[in-house]
């Protein structure tokens, strides 16, 4: 009895392994997510970072920055200065950055990286800084606030590239533009614009930014207030509407004097 009990417990033993076996493999087969210990389930790619945009990532840290012989659109970055004594967002701006250069009379171009890229500053009640810093250049933007509207009063910008080709020298392109009155926008409002806004810094540098959103006072709660519309949109706009009204204008003077010459042909006839 004990032998033939033995036996019961070994053929148990085998079919309980066979069947945890065939459990695994179809498991395995099928594509089961695995669980953490939290209990979420979490994609095998989901800690991988994916590889940036060609063009867009011209900058390696502790590296120069690499010019491009082609444009390309710039990464958007949300920048932004902290108030230091109570830890709120008191500057903002939202951007996306081209530097333009002219080497031997044709145009480079390189990109602003957000991930490379260190925002500093101060917020005063009439005055603020915002500096965008990276390996090999950096951006800064002086604001002014006056009674009614604020506004740029100083853009300055430094890029120093590695060479474009192997016997080329070293060369930096400063550039400023100083009392100024650039981006100015209604106090308590963001500026805002989608146009490409270009601001020749220097005769062999010049900025692209595009789109750009900014506020450097009074912001609620790390927001941005309400929009106002950079010129350049508003041109895009408000020419496709005129044009628009223009064409209507045109074809009901083109009806009208059609009508008004067969009502004045048809009264000769009556009189003759």
């Amino acid at each position: 009895m004990i032998i033939d009990g033995s036996r019961k417990v070994n053929q148990l033993t085998k079919w309980l392994l066979l069947s945890s076996v065939f459990l695994l493999t179809d498991s395995a087969q099928t594509g089961s997510p695995v669980t953490s210990e939290a209990g979420r389930a979490v994609d095998a790619d989901e800690n991988q970072s994916s590889p940036p945009p060609p063009g867009l990532l011209n900058v390696t840290k502790g590296k120069k920055p690499s010019l491009q012989p082609k444009p390309s659109p710039p990464l958007l970055g949300i920048y932004s200065v902290r108030n230091p004594e109570d830890g709120n967002i008191c500057l903002k701006a939202v951007l996306g950055v081209e530097f333009m250069v002219t080497v031997n009379k044709k145009f480079y171009y390189f990109n602003m990286n957000p991930l490379a890229t260190r925002a500093t500053g101060y917020c005063g009640n009439t005055s603020a800084v915002l500096s965008l810093e990276f390996d090999g250049g950096y951006l800064e933007f002086h604001f002014v606030k006056e009674a009614k509207a604020y506004y740029t009063r100083r853009l300055s910008a430094l890029l120093e590239p590695a060479p474009v080709c192997k016997k080329c020298k070293t060369q930096p392109f400063p550039g400023t533009q100083d009392n100024k009155k650039l981006f100015k926008t209604t106090a308590g409002l963001s500026f805002k614009c989608k146009s490409e806004l270009v601001v020749k810094m220097a005769s062999d540098l010049r900025l692209k930014i595009v789109p750009a959103q900014f506020q450097p006072f009074n912001l609620s709660n790390g927001q941005f207030g309400k929009d106002f519309e950079c010129w350049e949109d508003y041109i895009r706009r408000i020419v496709p509407i005129i044009l628009g009204a223009i064409a209507v204008g045109v074809a009901l003077i083109a009806v009208v004097s059609y009508l008004v010459i067969r009502e004045y042909r048809n009264r000769g006839y009556e009189s003759l």
